[in-house]
């Protein structure tokens, strides 16, 4: 009976700066300098220059690779599945004799809490309404809108998400503690490479995984803060504003430093499972608000309407419908490729904390079920925000023959649902100058708009026909270039025209909603979670009581996420040291906070991002070659389970 290869001899080199650092001499620093290079490069260029840069290359990658995503994450799950129910499911991740380090309830928070976390939180209210408000091409038949919006939603958080998390973790464990290789992207190659990647090969290998990590981690941490600012904008009145975003981020990062320090058992396990039970805590509170019984039905329904477009989507590239395949670019192929552009933190994470686990158990847990816990989830927040909308639209058609001439009466019949929040919301256009509305037409100020004119640049007063243009950020006269001073009696006090108006979540996200002093629209995406549960409850203190449990889950979903990835980010660095020192996490932790709060700061958010999903390419081939090259080594394991079942029993 042949026993798998062994490679516990090979060391990766690394530098050791006391016994609290510790750093592979090529991978850490190239690893480091063009993450900084990158965020350098939003402040050395002006942002809209490098946004478009990387836009224009990320719609240029998914125009002409997105069937390499969807083929690869389908693939990914066909594999998963395979491997699950297949004989080596019985193949342990670590010694035969090994027991799992952790209890099955810790390994579930933990992993979902990295895989996950914010980004649940995040878009489990604002994904259903858009799809809810412009339904995906192809998907209408047999299905109403909330139904498709509900099943597209889930299929991007479902199985397939999480079967390339089973997958990249599912090999570095394998090859980390079966194979006794470095933990480390590049033993995950050597079966097809050779020795090639304990050299130069392995460390470009490792250098994007902590690139496509960091900045993938840097992106989602700085959308985390902007909810954060949201929820204490709503509990305490704060602005929101970039500066209190960065503070945030500050704040939370030096909470996940404290986390870092107190280690795997102490620090990420707890704060991962105190984080589930609150997580837990506010779906259930949700749940209730929306109707227990609606949710179970609700529950049913979606499960059964994502099983139904599922072989369909899972397919999918639009090849032979150019409306079909820009919505696929712009939803399944950008989900796909954040997803693999993720899998380097997620994948190692799980390998990390799942040690002594058979590949079965390992499949089937990271499988299934955080897909079901994303359905319970989404379906608790998604359909809520859709019943209560329908709801009110409902209301809306029941009292359309009865309403009256008069406005106040008007208004009280259309919203006769008064728990509804009101919000102020543009109602005729915005007033104030150094602004343009969506039509083109030049904030002005409070006696009226200014069109543009067909000469550009030059924008006309619609009632007294002025004619001004912008000058070097200064409204000038268009005849004269003489500075404009408005007439006094329409002094600009910054305010908007707005009336107040009672809003379902789905309304809210798709409005102009302004600041409590009129002066500035809202920021909806961060906010649409707190509305939510602003409609679902009539008494305030249990509105403040749900929106304090959601800040805080954030808050601790940012802090397991960030010191998750800190401690994956010093493996790699490191040179595959599953247990890093202390200091070297310490400078990732802090790395990822000032990355998130450059580049809030400099706008780079939607470059970076952009940046990530086109790091997903190249490593989308890496994951495939790992895929052959798991199979391969499993080769040994395969012969070693027939040998021990064609081998007869002897009797004593």
């Amino acid at each position: 009976m042949s026993e798998p290869e062994q490679h516990s001899d090979i060391e990766l080199p690394s530098v050791s700066l006391g016994k609290y650092f510790e750093m592979h001499p090529i991978v850490f620093p190239l690893g480091a300098l063009i993450v900084i290079g990158l965020v350098l490069s939003t402040f050395l260029f002006p942002g809209d220059q490098v946004q478009g840069f990387f836009v224009e290359l990320r719609d240029w990658v998914g125009s002409r690779f997105g069937w390499l995503y969807v083929a690869a994450m389908t693939g990914f799950l066909i594999f998963a599945v395979m491997l699950a129910f297949g004989k080596a499911g019985q193949v342990k991740l670590g010694r035969a004799d090994e027991q799992p380090e952790f209890s099955r309830l810790a390994w579930f928070a933990m992993l979902f809490s990295a895989g996950m976390g914010i980004g649940l939180l995040f878009w489990s209210v604002a994904e259903p309404v858009y799809h809810y408000n412009s339904t995906p091409p192809g998907l209408a038949d047999g299905l109403d809108k909330s139904r498709i919006a509900m099943a597209v939603t889930i299929f991007h958080w479902g199985l397939h998400p999480w079967a390339l998390y089973a997958i990249v973790g599912l090999a570095l464990a394998y090859f980390g503690f079966n194979r006794q290789m470095p933990l480390s992207f590049r033993s995950l190659l050597h079966p097809l490479l050779g020795d090639r990647v304990w050299g130069f090969t392995g460390d470009v290998i490792d250098v994007l995984a902590i690139i496509a990590t960091l900045i993938g981690v840097a992106t989602s941490l700085g959308i985390g803060a902007q909810q954060v600012n949201a929820g204490f904008a709503q509990l305490f009145g704060i602005g929101i504003d970039t500066p209190t975003q960065i503070a945030l981020i500050a704040i939370i990062t030096a909470v996940a430093t404290v986390s870092v320090v107190l280690g795997l058992h102490t620090g990420i396990r707890r704060l991962s499972e105190t984080n589930m039970f609150l997580a837990g805590l506010l779906m259930i509170l949700v749940i209730i608000g929306g109707g227990l019984m609606p949710f179970f039905g609700s529950a049913i329904e979606n499960t059964g309407a994502y099983l139904q477009i599922l072989p369909f989507n899972s397919f999918r590239t639009g090849a032979f419908d150019s409306e079909g395949r820009a919505w696929l670019n712009s939803w399944t192929v950008f989900y796909w490729a954040w997803w693999i552009s993720w899998s380097p933190f997620v994948g190692m994470f799980i390998a990390r904390v799942s040690r002594g686990r058979t590949i079965r158990e390992f499949v089937i847990g990271v499988l299934l079920v955080p897909t079901a816990v994303g359905i319970v989830w989404l379906t608790a927040f998604g359909t809520s925000t859709l019943r209560v909308h329908n709801d009110h639209l409902d209301a809306t058609k029941t009292y359309q023959a009865a309403l009256a001439d008069d406005d106040a009466q008007r208004a009280a019949l259309i919203n006769p649902d008064e728990s509804l929040p009101v919000y102020p919301v543009v109602e005729q256009g915005p007033r104030g100058f150094f602004d343009l509305s969506e039509d083109g037409t030049l904030v002005g100020p409070n006696g009226g708009e200014y069109a543009p004119a067909q000469r550009d640049g030059v924008y006309i007063e619609q009632r007294t026909e002025t004619r001004v243009t912008i000058d070097d950020g200064a409204i000038v006269r268009a005849d004269s270039g003489d500075h404009f001073q408005p007439p006094d009696q329409n002094i600009f006090d910054g305010a908007y025209a707005s009336a107040e108006q009672a809003l379902t979540p789905v309304e809210y996200l798709s409005s102009d909603v302004l600041s409590d002093d009129h002066t500035e629209r809202i920021d909806r995406l961060p906010t649409v979670l707190f509305t939510l549960i602003d409609s679902l409850f009539e008494s305030k203190l249990l509105v403040t009581i749900a929106i304090g449990i959601a800040t805080l889950c954030i808050v601790l979903f940012f802090v397991t996420s960030s010191d998750s990835a800190s401690m994956v980010i010093d493996i790699i660095a490191s040179g595959g040291n599953p247990d890093p020192p202390v200091g070297t996490r310490l400078f990732w932790a802090v790395t990822e906070g000032l990355v998130a709060s450059a580049l809030l700061l400099a706008g780079g958010l939607v470059a970076l991002q952009a940046a990530s999903i086109t790091v997903a390419l190249p490593f989308t081939l890496i994951l495939i070659l790992a895929c052959v090259s798991l199979l391969k080594a499993l080769r040994r394991e395969y012969a070693e389970i027939e040998a021990r079942e064609d081998t007869p029993v002897r009797e004593e």
